[in-house]
């Protein structure tokens, strides 16, 4: 038993962020607007946790995960019209979107790598990968694009294999977990698109 507390105990932080971050996640597929108060929560800690880890991509991730979590909420709740309510559907991303998102993706990418590259982080190639990808995909989640799922789908498989090396071993059965999951929302997202 004491073993048991013991580990609990040392590894307080990354069972609380494994267990607030799964649950923000189902919220989302279920395009529930209280996904974003807990993506807020389960950001916070998480940001303690990977700055233990010295991953410092994943840390400053969090924040921005809190920042556009207030923007999601906005957007859920108050839709493309400001306070005139008028709701975002699900959708697909626009055709004339896919070379924004790519330049978008470039422009982070090399930011990124350059910031973590300064704070001497830890496998920088991954961390700057996953967390462009997470920058890109928490965007697309906030307008309602189904593409995000796909973006998540790509970025869970990879950090499965950053928080198994990093040790983090909660964290690596999340994002195995998160992989059902985005699979689950991209079907799920996909189907209500079709029917809009």
């Amino acid at each position: 038993m004491k073993i048991i507390l013991d580990w609990l105990k040392d590894n307080y932080l990354e069972i609380l962020g494994f267990l607030t971050s799964l649950y923000c996640v189902w919220l989302n597929i279920k395009a529930n607007l209280w996904a974003w108060f807990w993506a807020v929560v389960s950001s916070a800690i998480s940001a303690v946790f990977f700055y233990q880890l010295r991953l410092y991509g994943d840390m400053n991730l969090q924040f921005f995960f809190i920042a556009t979590s207030i923007y999601g909420f906005w957007q859920w709740k108050f839709g493309k019209r400001g306070l005139q309510r008028e709701n975002l559907t699900i959708v697909f991303l626009p055709k004339h979107l896919y070379k924004w998102v790519l330049l978008a993706f470039l422009i982070i990418f090399a930011l990124t790598y350059q910031a973590l590259a300064w704070l001497k982080g830890d496998i920088l190639l991954w961390d700057t990968l996953t967390t462009t990808l997470s920058i890109l995909a928490t965007w697309l989640l906030a307008r309602k694009y189904v593409e995000n799922w796909l973006v998540w789908i790509v970025a869970d498989f990879i950090y499965v294999g950053m928080y198994w090396h990093k040790t983090a071993y909660l964290y690596a059965l999340l994002y195995a977990i998160f992989l059902g999951m985005a699979s689950k929302g991209f079907w799920e997202w996909r189907k209500d698109a079709v029917s809009n």
